[in-house]
């Protein structure tokens, strides 16, 4: 049907990062549904020519000005312009910053809007003046894909009102399902790069208050330790029931929802976590912050804490694992990966 450029996703398959895993699920969808669909991916992340029909196309990165992304965008642009394709689908609001290039080059451009977390501290001026512009320029896009209906909103109060869609992420086929742990420590077990956007060192201490009459149980933080300031910060708080794994493949994580005691997320920003519809796939028992964006998923009360009230969280935890049924969530009312690759045809076909 349709030529697809996409940029803003670091690779496929089995890459860190909610743009990654969403993806990873919808552009083979879409290569099915007739599309032919390009993905520009950081070189290193590239191990074969194509992923399920999808082309994977390397492009050159070095680290500058702290990010390894600013010369893989310039490398969008140009690939761009001499592939013209039908539609540029940028997958983040970053991969946005360039978005009036594209338009000056004639072409059709689809954002994915999956996070505004440049409101936390962690981003400077200069950080944040970038995020900002790329989300003045959503304006001009031919359509926003919003992953959550408070996104949407945010878009709606900046004045960014036409060609907006909320399409939520998706839960996975469940497999496997949680059985509960079965050997060994049980643990607690939270998904995420380790970053002060994740709350990890209200989890840390959270978790030291529930150790004093729980001492059989671990943390294990899966993420990315690449934010060595912080977690160079949380030494104090690290004691040997808490192991930080570092970076995992994707396909490495289901066997670790699958045997944890409770999944964990006190974020203190989310778009619309993928690492959360992870864990409820899985029918782990799921404890997530009450951001409003968490609030539109269809939880119980009970699967909601207050992510400053560290005296809170350890009660929750008291709760979910004396009883864990109680905070297991049930699957109705979230779409699936063919849903969204279904609705985001929609939105191709409604610009071609």
């Amino acid at each position: 049907m349709a030529s697809i450029l996409v940029i803003g996703a670091r690779g496929i398959p089995d890459v860190e990062g909610g743009a990654e895993k969403n993806a990873e699920e919808l552009f083979p969808r879409l290569v099915e549904a007739g599309h032919a669909v390009t993905l520009l991916s950081l070189e290193k992340n590239v191990r074969a020519p194509t992923y399920r029909g999808v082309k994977l196309l390397p492009a050159p990165t070095f680290w500058l000005l702290k990010t390894d992304k600013l010369i893989y965008y310039c490398a969008g642009i140009f690939y761009a312009a001499r592939q013209r394709p039908d539609i540029v689908h940028l997958q983040g609001l970053g991969a946005a910053l360039f978005l009036w290039v594209y338009k000056l080059l004639g072409l059709r451009v689809v954002v994915r809007y999956g996070s505004a977390d440049y409101v936390l501290a962690k981003w400077g001026l200069v950080g944040k003046a970038g995020f900002l512009a790329a989300e003045f320029q959503l304006r001009f896009a031919n359509a926003v894909i919003s992953v959550s209906d408070t996104l949407t909103r945010r878009l709606n109060g900046h004045g960014i009102t036409s060609r907006v869609h909320s399409i939520p992420n998706a839960l996975d086929a469940p497999e496997p399902q949680w059985p509960g742990w079965r050997h060994g420590r049980p643990y607690i077990l939270a998904v995420g790069r380790v970053t002060f956007q994740k709350n990890i060192d209200t989890l840390l201490k959270a978790f030291s208050l529930l150790s004093v009459e729980n001492p059989d149980f671990d943390l294990r933080i899966v993420g990315s330790l690449s934010d060595t300031a912080y977690v160079a910060s949380l030494s104090a708080l690290t004691t040997p029931h808490v192991i930080m794994t570092g970076a995992a493949m994707r396909s490495e994580v289901p066997q670790q929802l699958s045997e944890c005691a409770l999944y964990v997320n006190l974020s203190h920003h989310e778009g619309n976590s993928n690492a959360t519809l992870e864990a409820i796939s899985h029918g782990c028992p799921v404890l997530v912050s009450d951001l409003p964006e968490n609030r539109e998923m269809p939880l119980m009360p009970e699967n909601f804490v207050d992510r400053h009230d560290v005296d809170a969280i350890v009660a929750a935890f008291k709760a979910a694992l004396t009883n864990p049924e109680r905070f297991v969530v049930n699957r109705a009312g979230f779409l699936n990966w063919d849903d969204v690759a279904r609705k985001t045809n929609s939105v191709y076909l409604a610009i071609l």
